[in-house]
């Protein structure tokens, strides 16, 4: 009787954890990572430095804490790196936790391509520009250094997106994953 009942739970187990009832990779989760967490990469390096100039004109530049729960006046750099230094990292750690399928895997490495080079974009480009901000460089300079961003890896990155969602969109359409176009 106690063979029997240690066999049935090892069944049990092994049938839930090889059919993934323990993870969610369904076509909604798939699209939610990756299509959903791309709306985060900035569409316009332009405006982002912009708005950037604006708040450190108008003193409102804000990161966190040394208490890690409050928010305290910054210079532009901090506040970048608050804001965009760890953008995707979460998101390319669940996306490579996603299972691979034969339909999902080109879907999943053309994400993490995508997340990644916003990552390094970000990392590296953002807090150059920023500096120049915090260095009282003029807003035609600044403005300048955005849109050669914008012209150079903003078109790098707007071909990944591309790619991502000529992936992407098909297999949610044909998985039934409601999504919106705007």
């Amino acid at each position: 009787m106690k063979i029997q009942k240690i066999f049935a739970l090892v069944f049990v187990s092994t049938l839930l954890f090889s059919c993934n009832f323990f993870t969610d990779n369904s076509p909604n989760r798939v699209f939610e990572l990756i299509g959903l967490n791309a709306n985060k990469i900035p569409q316009s390096f332009e405006r982002v430095f912009k708005e950037y100039y604006q708040q450190k004109q108008n003193g409102s530049l804000q990161a966190l804490a040394d208490d890690q729960k409050t928010m305290r006046s910054s210079n532009c750099v901090d506040a970048v790196n608050f804001y965009y230094g760890n953008t995707f990292k979460e998101d390319i750690k669940k996306i490579n936790a996603l299972s691979k399928t034969d339909e999902t895997e080109p879907i999943i490495k053309a994400g993490i391509e995508l997340f990644e080079y916003a990552q390094e974009v970000q990392t590296n480009d953002f807090p150059k520009i920023a500096k120049m901000i915090d260095d009282g460089k003029s807003e035609e300079e600044i403005n300048l250094a955005a849109k050669q961003l914008d012209d150079t890896k903003g078109i790098e990155l707007d071909k990944k997106y591309k790619k991502v969602m000529d992936l992407l969109l098909p297999y949610a359409d044909k998985h039934g994953v409601e999504y919106k176009r705007f």
